[in-house]
């Protein structure tokens, strides 16, 4: 074998398994070893070399869907061997995998750059290496690697050159991993998250079954005694990534309080604190407004009120503090709650013009006051 023939014999090794960005180190808990037979093509037109090659894998016994797992490859030797001893020959190697069981499929994995010296006339053999495997996302069960082929990348001073080693017989699963897929936890939110009874509240969280029905209740606050018919309407979906969306309507004549409202797909619950609480009307303040503020006595001046109790008896007098001055006058409001009366003022004591609703017990209430100047 010449020189140039002897160097490119270093790519004849099977080559190892590794993709980029390896994980923190899993405990090593199972060792599958397959021997297949395999068979090489060598560069340069140097004919094919045929054997059994030894396939260690090492690596965690179980993982989750898309989790990434560190794996440890094992590379027993290969067919290949070289008549003369070869130093610092550097190499890339990767292998395919057949996966079947829990996911199925076809992976290729290289491995990082390495480099090795290779003793004249004795089984090539690439050192163990650490590599990181992703499983699949969607895998469920055992996920199971069977070798098919190595290939080695060689980078020689004649050039670069692929050693294909495949798999012709007696392979077989390498490395089985048990996937185990554990449920996220639903999430669920109201806003708002206090409601008057009878008004809908807007619902949303994430990791629902995608296309469930999600059938909610009114509870306790403690999640407790939980009432379908608490709640009286619902727009509620769960979109096909697991996103719940829609509305509540609490029930009419639901007591003002502390709840939670509870969720529930048939596989996944969520609850989230709901306060129920009557909405407190502002009452508009009742005004009086004058068409004089200053005024000499005997003056008639206009008096007009807003925001009273519609078509109710208004009584208008004229006051020192909170004393009558004996300046009186009368008003109806209309449906709006406005009136527009007239009020002879004829005292200099008179600081202000009162307007006080009358109810039919005749009890005086609801007062709106303007300030008004006598001189």
């Amino acid at each position: 074998m010449n020189k140039r023939t002897m160097r490119v014999a270093a790519g004849l090794g099977a080559g190892t398994l590794a993709i980029t960005g390896l994980v923190a180190a899993a405990p090593a808990v199972f060792a599958g070893t397959v021997t297949p037979d395999v068979t090489c093509s060598l560069p340069l037109g140097q004919g094919e070399k045929s054997g059994p090659m030894a396939i260690t894998v090492d690596g965690p016994a179980s993982a989750k869907p898309g989790e990434t797992v560190e794996l440890t490859i094992t590379l027993g030797a290969s067919p290949a061997t070289s008549p003369a001893p070869l130093s610092g020959i550097k190499m890339t190697p990767s292998i395919d995998f057949d996966l079947t069981g829990g996911a199925t499929g076809k992976v290729t994995l290289a491995g990082a750059h390495t480099t090795i010296d290779i003793p004249a006339n004795t089984p090539i053999q690439s050192p163990p290496f650490k590599v990181a495997f992703q499983v699949p996302a969607t895998a469920d069960g055992t996920v199971s690697l069977t070798p098919t082929r190595t290939t080695t990348a060689t980078v020689t001073p004649y050039g670069n050159f692929d050693t294909p080693c495949t798999v012709t017989s007696g392979s077989g699963v390498a490395a089985g991993i048990a996937v185990q897929s554990t449920p996220e936890t639903a999430t669920l939110s109201a806003s708002p998250n206090s409601v008057e009874a009878g008004k809908e509240t807007a619902l949303s969280g994430t990791n629902w079954t995608p296309g469930a029905t999600a059938t909610p209740s009114l509870c306790a606050a403690d999640g407790t005694a939980c009432v379908p018919a608490g709640i009286s309407a619902s727009s509620l979906t769960i979109g096909a990534t697991g996103v719940l969306s829609g509305g509540v309507t609490v029930a009419p004549g639901t007591a003002d309080g502390s709840y939670s409202v509870k969720v529930a797909d048939g596989a996944r619950t969520a609850s989230t604190p709901l306060t129920v609480k009557k909405v407190e009307v502002p009452v508009a303040q009742r005004t009086v407004t004058l068409n004089k503020s200053t005024v000499r006595p005997w003056s008639i001046v206009k008096v007009t009120g807003e925001n009273y109790t519609p078509n109710t008896l208004v009584a208008i007098a004229g006051v020192q503090g909170a004393n009558p001055t004996f300046n009186f006058g009368v008003a109806w409001t209309d449906r709006n709650g406005g009136f527009c009366s007239y009020i002879l003022v004829t005292s200099k004591k008179t600081t202000g013009i009162t307007a006080v609703e009358i109810d039919t017990s005749f009890k005086l209430d609801k007062i709106g006051m303007a300030g008004i100047t006598v001189r």
